[in-house]
């Protein structure tokens, strides 16, 4: 199975021209308390400049159903990934009134199992992401990625699409590519000073690719 690539966390126009032309599957803007923070506005500018990624990927954290709609009115969204700590019933109705594919980072845990059975009935794709310090996402340490079969196992089960985030870079991709994750998640491991590096894209890209 081919791997999915999700590039996270663009926030200028010169990280979208560069994502835009990489082989990422799905690319994410953060409209959530952030320093990757972006304006809706200028997004949309930046893909009417530049072009339409193959799924844009709006991230929100526990935001009201009217922020949600009023980014997804402003930017062409085929995905909303929630990634705070809404509940099964939020999810609903977010797809209810929004009328897009919803997908649901977790947090991993001990309960890592019993949450991608919970979240998997409701979301069309899951995110499982480091906790550190307090931190959830953004934290720049992958997880214990032992426990990385098991998980794709349980999504697997339920046939929901599951993405690894946390930690991944270049230099330890080819680690837990042998671990058969559906898709990886990155952000802050294709940075350089805190923007989008292309030596970074395409060194990753030449692992998970060949």
């Amino acid at each position: 199975m081919t791997v999915q690539i999700k590039y996270c966390g663009c926030q200028s126009e010169d990280d979208y021209k560069l994502l835009i032309e990489s082989k990422a599957d799905l690319i994410g803007f953060i409209f959530a308390e952030s320093k990757r923070k972006v304006d809706p506005t200028e997004v949309n500018s930046w893909i009417e400049k530049y072009g339409k990624p193959k799924k844009l990927v709006g991230v929100f954290q526990n935001a009201t159903l009217q922020k949600i709609k009023n980014v997804i009115n402003t930017v062409p969204t085929d995905i909303i990934q929630c990634h705070g700590t809404e509940s099964v019933d939020q999810l609903k109705e977010i797809r209810v009134h929004c009328n897009k594919e919803i997908y649901k980072a977790l947090p991993f845990s001990e309960n890592i199992l019993k949450g991608i059975e919970l979240y998997g009935k409701v979301a069309d794709g899951l995110i499982i992401d480091s906790v550190s310090q307090g931190q959830f996402g953004g934290t720049g340490i992958p997880f214990s990625w032992n426990e990385v079969p098991n998980i794709m196992q349980a999504a697997d089960r339920i046939g929901i699409t599951c993405f690894i985030a946390g930690g991944i870079k270049p230099e330890n991709v080819s680690e837990l590519l042998r671990l058969h994750p559906h898709g990886i998640d990155l952000s802050g491991g294709i940075e350089e000073n805190g923007k989008k590096s292309v030596q970074k894209i395409e060194a990753f890209e030449r692992m998970i690719l060949r």
